[in-house]
């Protein structure tokens, strides 16, 4: 290694060799650059997502089962069910996701009573409101629609 730096040859050599090094690395960090800025966001698209859960949720009972709850007014179903919606949501949520969720009695418009989950939380600007609808509970006809806002915290 001394003798390349005793000789011009070596010292051009050298040059060369940390100039070549140096244009390698602006190029790979260059492109790498072009492609993070080229990326599309993605959006993130919870309405599919919770609409299946959701679907998911009816066709199990779990949602006929609560709000007969709320109707019947027992307390200890109302936490079950609602600890199996809050877990199920949350479940398809990512980890800084929140949501929000009341139900509605279509027939008198009225917020069913102890239907709220996580009313404490204070709703975002950039909620998504979603909706939806089951048309009997226990197989008699009384149509309900379930209200919910997703959001993510921090964003």
């Amino acid at each position: 290694m001394k003798a390349l730096f005793r000789n011009k040859k070596g010292q051009l050599f050298i040059i060369e060799a940390f100039i070549a090094v140096s244009v390698m690395i602006i190029m790979v960090t260059a492109l790498y650059e072009v492609q993070i800025a080229t990326q599309p966001t993605s959006e993130p698209n919870f309405h599919e997502n919770i609409y299946s859960t959701m679907k998911a949720l009816d066709n199990n009972g779990v949602l006929d089962d609560f709000v007969y709850a709320l109707k019947i007014d027992s307390s200890a179903d109302i936490a079950t069910n609602k600890s199996i919606i809050q877990q199920a949501i949350y479940g398809i949520l990512p980890d800084n996701g929140e949501f929000r969720l009341h139900c509605e009695n279509i027939t008198s418009s009225t917020i069913i009573t102890n239907s709220w989950v996580n009313q404490h939380l204070s709703l975002s600007s950039e909620a998504i409101g979603i909706d939806y609808m089951i048309t009997e509970i226990m197989g008699e006809y009384d149509p309900c629609i379930f209200h919910l806002h997703v959001w993510l915290k921090g964003v």
